[in-house]
């Protein structure tokens, strides 16, 4: 009886049931095991880099060839606006990079502004849906055409989707997003792993990003002053190193006697006397919010509206340079009791110049070419001692500001013509 009751159907099937309980655990163990070892793995490669687009590239193919998620995407915040921008994508044509998406915009944009999670399961009827109304209002004229930027990839047949905010210390760095042609194609295992990959690639990202400033920031710094380098950075204006033409105020500037005084006095004099110079010219440089092109000795170059557009150029132009007269005016005292027979002069003119990074790897200046430096550099070189000489279209300008005599018609080098010019004597006391 025993042994008829150990071969029953009934027992047999049972075992059997249990034996595949047991296989599909093991299975699950053994698929728990991979998926903790790939995260790990993946873990691993994002944090070894600073490189940002080596980072991204190292999350979507993770997405791709380790988690299965074909059609993966990587949006990075702004960090001024409330917007989106499209940094990398997998598995699209085309990439759709540099598309934007503002905050509460589509299933992505929801995400980015509530900081949650969002996973979608059937979405290919209302997207249709939307389209065809979209199409609808646009062709009757009630609904203005989108435009011809950039746009998100999107699967034309895409069924689900999932969002995932990438956080640091509930600080919104990006969005990381999948999508399937399959409805309800994701999980909440997919949810999991994704929210640990997620968790990885936030941090990576934002130590790349974070490198990444910290890397610009110190290059603008040699150039600008650290408001605007700052500025620049975080996206309030554009890269100014790109080549690019403006219409600028130009001012040149430097030492009437000052050949004279470096041939005659011992290196550590002349250098003291430029630390101090130098000391005062560049704090009012910065006070004006000037551009220094460069500084050569006891010569100076400053201009105005580059890299960011400023109200009235000439105006912070003569401003800064008649500060400038007086600042040295001081100093010269000083300079007098050492023996030190030094002035400043100044020429200052507007026009239009090409702008941007001039050198090579590794010594790089940020510099301005056109016949308005010249027009600004002849004036300086024609200055007498305490004499602020501008242009003609400078001192129209400024001429509300300024008491001016006019000097005449200068023949200056490199120039076909005479060139008008004023001195500027004093600003006009306010009414």
């Amino acid at each position: 009886m025993a042994a008829e009751g150990a071969d029953s159907p009934g027992l047999r099937e049972q075992i059997a049931q249990n034996q595949q309980t047991i296989d599909r655990l093991n299975r699950e163990l053994a698929k728990k095991s991979d998926q903790v070892r790939i995260i790990q793995q993946i873990s691993s490669e994002i944090t070894s880099t600073l490189d940002l687009d080596h980072v991204l590239e190292i999350v979507l193919r993770a997405m791709d060839q380790v988690l299965g998620f074909r059609h993966s995407m990587i949006l990075l915040a702004d960090l001024v606006e409330d917007r989106l921008r499209l940094s990398a994508s997998r598995g699209y044509d085309p990439s759709g990079v540099g598309a934007e998406v503002a905050f509460g915009e589509g299933v992505i944009g929801v995400v980015a502004e509530r900081k949650r999670m969002m996973r979608v399961g059937n979405v290919g009827a209302s997207i249709a849906y939307l389209t065809s109304i979209r199409a609808r209002l646009e062709a009757a004229g009630d609904l203005t055409p989108g435009g011809t930027g950039a746009s998100l990839p999107g699967l034309p047949n895409a069924q689900s989707q999932l969002a995932l905010p990438l956080l640091v210390k509930d600080r919104l760095v990006g969005v990381l997003a999948v999508e399937s042609p399959k409805p309800n194609a994701f999980d909440e295992l997919d949810e999991l792993l994704l929210r640990i990959v997620g968790n990885q690639a936030a941090t990576a990202i934002d130590n790349a990003r974070t490198y990444q400033m910290v890397e610009k920031l110190g290059r603008l710094k040699r150039f600008f002053s650290p408001q605007l380098a700052e500025l620049i950075v975080t996206g309030g204006a554009d890269d100014p190193l790109k080549t690019h033409r403006r219409e600028v105020t130009v001012v040149f500037l430097d030492l009437r006697g000052f050949t004279a005084f470096a041939e005659t006095s011992e290196p550590e004099e002349v250098m003291g006397v430029l630390r101090e110079y130098h000391a005062e010219m560049g704090q009012l440089i910065l006070e004006h919010e000037g551009t220094l092109e460069r500084f050569t000795g006891d010569g100076m170059m400053i201009f105005f509206n580059d890299p960011t557009p400023v109200p009235d150029p000439a105006t912070r132009a003569v401003r800064m340079a008649v500060a400038m007269r007086d600042r040295v005016a001081a100093l010269t005292g000083r300079w007098r009791r050492r023996g030190y027979e030094l002035a400043l002069g100044v020429g200052i003119a507007q026009g239009y110049a090409t702008i941007g990074a001039i050198g090579f790897e590794g010594r790089w200046d940020y510099g301005a070419i056109g016949t308005v430096t010249n027009l600004a550099a002849r004036l300086c070189g024609e200055a007498k001692p305490g004499q602020i000489l501008v242009s003609l279209r400078v001192a129209g300008e400024v001429e509300e500001l300024i008491e001016a005599e006019e000097v005449g018609q200068l023949a200056l080098k490199g120039l076909a013509k005479p060139v008008p010019t004023f001195n500027v004597v004093r600003l006009k006391a306010p009414a």
